[in-house]
């Protein structure tokens, strides 16, 4: 076997794996917006880290996705939720919506990204942070009031402010932070305040206090210091979501590769028997690969796909349940005789299982890897790239 001749079968089965790999992106693209798979990642990251992580406690996992429902109703966050508005998509919205209930909540449907700077504004309005320091923007001489006290103090707020007693040290921590527990602390707490989220996680709490402990490092007038507090949480959501989107990269791969397989089951793409009919007959050899070199120009327009049909429907691709004989012949007549029958069945369904994983495995790489793959063999087969038009250049 000459070098060509190994060059025209990895051109087949390149130009075979773009092919289905294509087919595999639809298919998962289709299950993903139907699912709203984004859009509910994007929610359970958004709880996780409200929560504090995935290691928790289950009653801060609650209490945060209690509060990121709350975020959620915002008007910021429902002006980035585009939902159809047609019959059958709400028809099928609510088809799944019955099949996964706690995805969304409430919500038929929810935004599939949110921009740093809106999380942050909506996050620190739902905790009423911003009324907060504004009713101390002049802190007393004697205890200077930061951001990070008001934090630490944010849990013990309405308890401190609403009790008789006035001997606990939540009252005390009031008292010093806020001045004298007057009836306008009073009034501003349980009315102007009466939407003060109560179940709000410890954990969060704490991760904001230790930003506005290092926003305070920075700057120290408190006015200024909301600004710089806020820049960082819109960094810490954004150096979250970037570890939430490797996850998600992560659980779409594992989608692909169960996709893939069952598409090479389906279409009973055999890695090994393509390799075998390609090697052995010339004819689809250079069938295929003529078809793959023309293919490769216009992969990426929008019409790639009935042009890709019909490149498979002109090549005589060695794919296809009409080919299990072929898979299942024996090289020697003689065996269908032989004692060891039996052994040579089984190890050709071997075979076959073995070749439809890993032409699975191929085709979860994806059409971008495919057609990258692609276009550097026909530069190999062609000794060197297509030159550039004199027009062009």
């Amino acid at each position: 076997m000459n070098l060509p001749v190994v060059v025209d079968i990895t051109l087949g089965l390149v130009f075979i794996y773009l092919i289905l790999s294509v087919l595999a992106s639809e298919i998962q693209e289709l299950i993903a917006t139907c699912l709203q798979w984004r859009a509910k990642h994007l929610k359970n990251s958004i709880e996780l880290l409200l929560a504090g992580g995935s290691e928790t406690e289950e009653s801060d996992i609650t209490k945060a996705r209690i509060l990121v429902e709350k975020i959620y109703n915002d008007p910021l966050i429902n002006t980035l939720n585009q939902q159809g508005k047609e019959i059958v998509e709400r028809q099928f919205r609510k088809i799944t919506k019955s099949v996964d209930k706690k995805g969304l909540g409430e919500k038929q449907s929810g935004p599939s990204y949110l921009p740093s700077e809106t999380f942050a504004i909506t996050l620190l309005d739902t905790l009423r942070i911003p009324q907060l320091i504004n009713y101390v923007k002049h802190p007393s001489d004697e205890f200077k009031t930061n951001l990070h006290m008001i934090l630490e103090s944010y849990k013990q707020l309405k308890a401190g402010v609403n009790d008789e007693t006035k001997d606990n040290e939540s009252y005390k921590m009031i008292k010093k932070m806020y001045g004298e527990i007057d009836e306008d602390l009073i009034k501003f707490v349980n009315e102007d305040l009466k939407d003060l989220p109560d179940n709000v996680p410890d954990n969060l709490i704490k991760s904001l206090a230790v930003i506005a402990q290092r926003s305070r490092v920075k700057i120290g007038d408190l006015t200024e210091e909301m600004i710089q507090f806020k820049n960082d949480v819109e960094i810490w959501f954004d150096r979250s979501m970037d570890r939430a989107s490797g996850v998600y990269k992560r659980n779409a791969k594992g989608v692909a590769i169960l996709i893939g397989i069952s598409i090479a089951i389906l279409t009973n793409t055999d890695t090994f028997h393509l390799v075998k009919r390609l090697s052995q007959d010339s004819v689809i050899r250079s069938t295929i690969s003529q078809s793959a070199i023309k293919g490769s120009d216009y992969i990426k327009d929008p019409e790639a796909r009935k042009e890709i049909e019909k490149l498979l429907e002109n090549a005589s691709i060695p794919i296809g349940w009409q080919n299990i004989n072929q898979q299942f012949e024996l090289s020697d007549t003689r065996d269908s005789n032989s004692p060891n029958v039996l052994l040579i069945r089984s190890w050709q369904g071997f075979k076959l299982i073995c070749g439809w994983i890993v032409s699975g495995l191929a085709i979860a790489m994806g059409a971008p890897f495919w057609f990258d793959i692609l276009n550097k063999v026909i530069n190999v087969r062609n000794t060197g790239p297509k030159p550039v038009a004199y027009t062009k250049d």
